[in-house]
């Protein structure tokens, strides 16, 4: 298998919309009618209060999830359409 490239893995989201703002690149969102209730948007909300204290958190959590070893055998549950 051939690994993924991602050449903007390590920048901000801002700077992501903003590239494609200056790239003409037609950028848009939707978010699932089901995420407000969903537990994901409480640590979303702990993301943004850690990165506003400290700008370079969520990058730092990114290099160090790369660090860790998941085993080679992992069960995911199959999710439905949204």
């Amino acid at each position: 298998p051939v690994p993924r490239l991602k050449p903007l893995r390590y920048s901000y989201e801002k700077d992501i919309v903003l590239y494609a703002h200056f790239r003409g690149v037609d950028y848009f969102s939707t978010e699932c009618h089901y995420a407000p209730d969903a537990f994901r948007g409480h640590a979303r909300a702990l993301l943004k209060d850690l990165e506003a204290t400290r700008a370079t958190t969520v990058a730092s959590l990114g290099h160090s999830s790369r660090r860790l070893v998941v085993a080679t055998k992992v069960t995911t549950k199959k999710l439905g359409a949204c």
